[in-house]
């Protein structure tokens, strides 16, 4: 059964397995955008078919995890819940390794349509609190990111009678 705990379960992140390359087949069918200016991230099949792709970003970056929150599990830091696709300039340059409190409240800054831009990469973000970037909060941020991934599985996948698809937050 297809559900959030499955999907906590079976979502280390790697991109030599199926499960999670499908996962990242949904995310790039969002055609996501760029949380600093909304332009269009380049997606490439060469920059992405290795884990270490400077594109994947985790949106709570490890080193920050492992600094601040040391008591979160490093297999639930490094999960397909807490990837994005993004440019290597945003990454590297942008980001960092820094609080996604701090990185996306100067992006808000500059870019009037963040909202729009982050649910470019399946993360509701109605407001800051709510959604847990603004406090910070990997536990909400990570619960809501795997029912948005779950609610996309549930718009693509065609069940039979022996499937079922289970939302239990």
């Amino acid at each position: 059964m297809l559900s959030v705990d499955y999907l906590k379960t079976h979502g280390g992140f790697s991109t030599s397995g199926a499960f999670i390359k499908g996962i990242l087949c949904i995310l790039a069918s969002q055609n996501p955008t760029s949380f600093a200016d909304g332009t269009k991230v380049v997606i490439d099949n060469d920059w992405l078919k290795q884990s270490n792709s400077k594109n994947y970003h985790h949106f709570f970056p490890r080193a920050y995890m492992k600094k601040y929150h040391p008591e979160v599990e490093e297999w639930l830091v490094n999960h397909i819940a807490n990837i994005t696709v993004v440019s290597d300039y945003d990454n590297k340059r942008k980001i960092r390794e820094r609080a996604p409190s701090k990185y996306i409240g100067e992006f808000s800054l500059q870019n009037p349509n963040i909202g729009k831009d982050l649910e470019s990469h399946l993360i509701t973000y109605c407001d800051a609190d709510d959604s847990g970037i603004g406090a910070d909060d990997y536990e909400t941020f990570f619960r809501k990111r795997l029912g948005r991934i779950l609610d996309e599985f549930k718009e693509r996948i065609i069940l039979t009678e022996n499937d079922s698809l289970q939302k239990d937050l």
